[in-house]
């Protein structure tokens, strides 16, 4: 057995994070600026990041890019094997792996065996959506896959996902054993000043033009809106293999007038025009969160979205916006939601309750999340942990008096912190801790010394695995002290 520790999060530790593709591939999405996001910001904190990955035609074999090194190699299909090769080479060089399952896993284990520690990082399951991409004998190998393959490489190895959903999914579909962890996406804040909400009732929507996105459900949908409001605008921002399809689509029902496509736009461009939206909307047959949708809401843009995996974690219905069970509700659902909207009281209200969710989703939470799970693997690694795998955690809340007395660098990697800044009232510091039942939580903070009289515990409902700020373990070196400046600052009593 391995005795020797390979990754603690410290300075000049080299990550390889394996991935279908990188940041600046012609169809990169949601799962690309999640890895570039947590990429930077481990380089930020000194460690050294390699992305390999798929190379398109004209671009670079190697290049780096703020201060991540990618490295392409291979087509869509052949990466696999030449990424596998390359980490079997530089393996002695790598003190952790991510390892992306876009559908198709790299096999990572394969190259580095029990030395190196591996977190897979899945965004969603894949076996619907294989057959909308794949021709069916090509589709019915990744299926095998992602549903055999995975359970057979991986083993027992710590699993990422992204949504509560998305971990149920792949705990039920693809049957992996190992300990699964939600890495909630964080997101950069959208500002746009000086532009105001349209006149008319206008639906905004940004994201890839591919099938799973099922954006024909939303364009056939606009006929009935415009029976009741027939001043509506839609507007699709993104470009993908289906706009032709719906270019069709929209000339075949008549919609000209009121369906715009409009590609690509510049960054500053489609900020503009989201900002000038009343809604947005996402009908994904399957989505690891809805990044679009969270950086919508946080110009204050609630959204109407299908209760698919993923966007059921990432809107909060009624809250920040609507979850439909149905498609075929969804042209009510939407004619509802806009004349609601009218409103400017209401939707000053909408605004206020999508920019407050929104704010809980930060890139460096996220960093922090994947940095952790990544010193939780390689714990396990070194002491062979064969305890069995529980999904339950509890959600432990306590005012500050009681949460300046925890030492949060003694709770484990995979333990997690949130608390509302101060100024808030009452203030107090939340726990999520993995694998407790509220017995276990209650005898952990018994032997912390707490007052446990205080503290309310519950076990965790699945929008309580989101939106956390901080990770237990060591890189919670600085909480207890941040905590007792803050008690400082709440005009709390310190307790001795």
């Amino acid at each position: 057995m391995t005795t020797q520790r390979r990754y603690r999060s410290h300075a000049g530790e080299h990550v390889v994070w394996l991935n279908f593709r990188d940041s600046a591939h012609p169809l990169a999405g949601g799962a690309e600026v999640f890895m570039h996001a947590v990429a930077r910001r481990l380089v930020r904190e000194g460690q050294r990041v390699t992305v390999v990955t798929a190379r398109p035609r004209g671009m670079k074999r190697t290049e780096t890019v703020d201060g991540v090194t990618v490295r392409r190699m291979g087509s869509s299909y052949t990466v696999y094997l030449l990424a596998l090769l390359w980490v079997l080479v530089h393996r002695r060089q790598i003190n952790a792996i991510v390892d992306t399952c876009n559908g198709v896993p790299f096999f990572s284990p394969l190259a580095v065996g029990r030395q190196v520690p591996v977190v897979v990082l899945i965004h969603h399951v894949h076996q619907t959506m294989f057959a909308q991409h794949l021709p069916r004998p090509v589709a019915s190998v990744a299926r095998w896959v992602e549903r055999v393959g995975n359970r057979k490489v991986y083993g027992r190895r710590t699993v990422a996902v992204v949504s509560p959903s998305s971990r149920s999914e792949v705990r039920r579909v693809l049957g992996l054993a190992g300990p699964l962890y939600v890495a909630t996406n964080g997101q950069e804040p959208i500002e746009v000043a000086g532009v105001d909400r349209s006149v008319n009732p206008r639906i905004v929507v940004v994201g890839r033009l591919v099938p799973h996105k099922r954006w024909e459900l939303l364009v056939r949908a606009m006929p009935r809106v415009a029976e009741i409001l027939p001043h509506v605008e839609l507007h699709l921002v993104g470009d993908g293999p289906c706009r032709a399809r719906l270019e069709a689509l929209v000339d075949e029902i008549g919609l000209r007038d009121r369906v715009w496509l409009h590609g690509r736009l510049p960054a500053e461009d489609r900020d503009r025009l989201l900002a000038t939206s009343w809604l947005t909307v996402c009908t994904s047959e399957v989505e690891g969160w809805g990044l679009a949708v969270t950086e919508a809401m946080s110009l204050g843009i609630p959204a109407v979205v299908l209760a698919a995996p993923g966007l059921r974690d990432s809107v909060r219905n009624r809250v920040s916006g609507w979850v439909v069970p149905d498609p075929g509700l969804l042209a009510a659902r939407l004619t509802d939601a806009l004349i609601e909207l009218d409103d400017p009281a209401a939707a000053r209200d909408w605004a206020q309750r999508c920019r407050a969710w929104s704010a809980r989703f930060a890139w460096n939470a996220t960093a922090d999340r994947m940095a952790s799970l990544l010193m939780h693997e390689d714990c396990r690694r070194m002491k062979a942990d064969r305890r069995a795998v529980c999904d339950l955690a509890t959600v432990v809340e306590m005012p500050i008096e009681q949460a300046i007395l925890i030492d949060y660098r003694g709770l484990r990697s995979v333990d997690q912190i949130d608390w509302e800044e101060p100024g808030s009232a009452p203030a107090s510091v939340r726990l999520l801790l993995a694998g407790f039942d509220e017995c276990d939580a209650a005898a952990l903070l018994h032997r912390c010394g707490l007052d446990t009289s205080s503290i309310t515990a519950r076990v965790a409902r699945p929008t309580d695995l989101v939106g956390w700020k901080r990770t237990g373990g060591p890189r919670a070196y600085d909480l207890q002290a941040y905590f007792q400046q803050y008690a400082a600052v709440t005009g709390m009593r310190r307790v001795s």
